[in-house]
Formats: structure tokens, C-alpha cells, sequence
């Protein structure tokens, strides 16, 4: 079985639509429904560069699209090096789908209108709009927490004091509050750490000196299945940005993404990369 393997860099949760894939491929385990583990070397895909790769798993991922089309995505593969979610137009076409192509942008039909599907981005299409159906294992439980840290996390972990207020006025019904333990995510940010000794000097121009940092994983899973996530700061101008990944192994994906975004904005270069 062949597959395209295209050297770009490409967020690890998007979905690229490949005419010339025979398979579906993901790259995160926890969105594939009623999974199977395959066997070492039990399914082995080709890339087009030569390399091969196995699939751990394998089961159906169920997406929502454009205008609120589900497309359910059988005998989906879990190929954990993968960068790139892949989504078989040849399948799809088995399934019944039509599709067009027409200014850059991908359109599916299936017994009705047609609805954008993706559009072209760097020669590759690239799924629009989309939003995973979790499964019922792999979707938060909430019933084993206290309705009281239900209630904390929702309003922005505030303190025990204004909760009461909200509850003495009549704002908020709190069951069992003076039963609230401890937040583990509260104690973790409030902790002190001393300064460093001597005196700071800012780096002279832009990208002269970027900051990086990988924090994970959270004990709660972001939407989409990101368990970490990797910030990088100008020391210069002080500008951050935050990155979200599922592997902690994603980290040099985002950095080259990260570099290819602000040498282009600002036409210099990174010079030096810290971390602690």
C-alpha cells in the first residue's frame, strides 16, 4: 500500500485529503472508536518516499464537517509517526461520495447539495471545519467529581471566599462546599520560586534570542486529545506563542513551524534557541 509523504510542515491535527492514499491514517490513538491492536508488522504502509511505517491500531474515526456532515471513517489506521492525518478520497468514493474540484477548493456530495470539504494550502488540500465525535471511554468523567470542584474550575478556580458569597446570595447552588478540597492546579500556580541573581540584559534585536519551554501532560486532555504543549518567547520583544501537541516528541515539528512563521514576518533570523 502506498501512500504521498510530503516534507512540510503541517498542524499534527489537521486532516490532509490524498487521492492516492488506499487507507485512512491517524496519528492520535485516542479518536479511533472500538480500536484494534494490530500485531508487529500485521499491516506495514509504504510511504512515497520508500519508507515504511506500521500501524498499531486499527478502527473508525467519526468527524463532523462543513455544514454538519458526518463522515464516519472505517478501517482507520493508527500510525503514531505520522505528522499528518490522512483522509482516503478513494474510500470515500466506495462509500458513495462524489466529489469536485473547483478554485482551489475540494467539494463532497452524497445524496444532496454539495458541501466544501477542503482547500488547497502548500499543493496539498487540507480538511475545513472539522470536529471529532469523541467516544464515550475517551470523553471526560465528570460524575466522580464534587459538584463544588465542578463549580471552582468553571468559574476560573476563584477562591473558597467568593464562592460563598456567590452561594450566600443565591447565585449559585453548591452542594457540599465547605467539603471543597484542595486544587491541585491552584496549589501547582501559586507556587514562589526565587529570583535569579544578577542583573537581566535583554537581547539587542528581534530573534536574537528565543526562550522555549515544553510543559505536559495535562492531567486534562485539550480538546482534540493535546496533552502538552511547547511556548516560545522573544527575549527581545517579550512576544510569546503557544503551541499544542498530543507527543511530547512533536516538539521539534512545532519549533520548525515556529521558525518558518517569524523569520518570515520578520525577515531575520533565529540566532540562539534556550531552554531550561
Amino acid at each position: 500500500m502506498f501512500i504521498v509523504e510530503v516534507n512540510m510542515v503541517t498542524n499534527s491535527a489537521s486532516w490532509v485529503l490524498d487521492t492516492g492514499c488506499g487507507a485512512h491514517i491517524c496519528s492520535d490513538l485516542q479518536v479511533l472508536e472500538r480500536s484494534k491492536k494490530q500485531s508487529k508488522d500485521e499491516v506495514v504502509l509504504r510511504l512515497g518516499n520508500g519508507k515504511a511505517v506500521t500501524a498499531e491500531a486499527v478502527g473508525i474515526i467519526n468527524l463532523v464537517v462543513s455544514d454538519r456532515v458526518r463522515l464516519e471513517l472505517k478501517d482507520c489506521y493508527f500510525v503514531p509517526s505520522m505528522i499528518k492525518n490522512i483522509m482516503s478520497i478513494p474510500l470515500l468514493d466506495n462509500a458513495g461520495f462524489e466529489f469536485l474540484i473547483n478554485k482551489n477548493c475540494f467539494y463532497l456530495m452524497k445524496d444532496g447539495p454539495s458541501h466544501l470539504l477542503g482547500k488547497l494550502n502548500n499543493g496539498l488540500y487540507i480538511l475545513q471545519r472539522f470536529d471529532w465525535i469523541m467516544t464515550t471511554q475517551n470523553k471526560r468523567k465528570l460524575e466522580n467529581l464534587e459538584n463544588a470542584q465542578i463549580w471552582h474550575a468553571r468559574l476560573g478556580h476563584i477562591s473558597h471566599d467568593r464562592m460563598k458569597r456567590l452561594v450566600d446570595s443565591k447565585s449559585l447552588e453548591i452542594d457540599n462546599l465547605d467539603n471543597l478540597p484542595a486544587c491541585v492546579s491552584c496549589l501547582k500556580w501559586k507556587k514562589t520560586k526565587k529570583p535569579f541573581v544578577g542583573q537581566s540584559k535583554l537581547a539587542n534585536g528581534l530573534l536574537d534570542l528565543i526562550h522555549t519551554d515544553v510543559y505536559g501532560p495535562l492531567n486534562t486532555q485539550a480538546r482534540g486529545g493535546f496533552s502538552y504543549f511547547i511556548t516560545f518567547t522573544d527575549d527581545h520583544s517579550r512576544y510569546g506563542y503557544v503551541y499544542l501537541m498530543r507527543y511530547k516528541s512533536e516538539a521539534f515539528v512545532r519549533f520548525k513551524e515556529f521558525r518558518l512563521q517569524v523569520e518570515n514576518q520578520t525577515s531575520s533570523k533565529i540566532k540562539t534557541l534556550r531552554s531550561d
